[in-house]
């Protein structure tokens, strides 16, 4: 049986591939944006409708973390508060995959930014919470820096 590891790993090559093959047939990502967006709006809800009070941000800060595997991307919580959570990454199984599929610096950040576009899309589902990618390993640096923070989002 795979480890969350690897099976990380392939989900990043399948996705690695299905870009490289709409490229190879003159597509652009636009598709794979929309998918990982719809996918991180669905993952948002069933997470929010998993809390108790979905205005709590230490709850929120809580499930986030039991819900990811804390040995695969070797994460820590940096900060926890009632207003502010932020988590770093130091291992990514992604950006692991990409290098031994010898995708660029460049190559591997829009990649990133792709697959962030899903954690982006959780905060959606709440009124008040919202997201910020800082620094990532796919753009050199030595971890991913995420935030989820208290706003007060207008409704358009």
């Amino acid at each position: 049986m795979a480890s969350e590891n690897e099976k990380r790993s392939r989900i990043a090559a399948t996705m690695t591939r299905m870009l490289d093959e709409a490229k190879a047939h003159g597509l652009d990502d636009k598709f794979a944006i929309k998918a990982v967006h719809d996918y991180g709006v669905d993952n948002g809800q069933d997470f929010k409708e998993s809390m108790v009070d979905p205005h709590d941000m230490k709850e929120f800060a809580d499930k986030f973390t039991d819900n990811l595997e804390a040995n695969v991307y070797e994460m820590e919580t940096v900060k926890s508060t009632e207003d502010d959570f932020r988590v770093h990454f130091h291992y990514c199984p992604y950006v692991n995959r990409w290098l031994r599929m010898g995708k660029t610096t460049d190559e591997m950040a829009n990649l990133c930014d792709i697959c962030m576009k899903g954690d982006r899309a959780v905060a959606e589902n709440f009124d008040d919470i919202d997201f910020d990618l800082g620094s990532t390993i796919a753009k050199g640096n030595p971890y991913c820096e995420v935030r989820y923070f208290k706003t007060r989002k207008t409704k358009e």
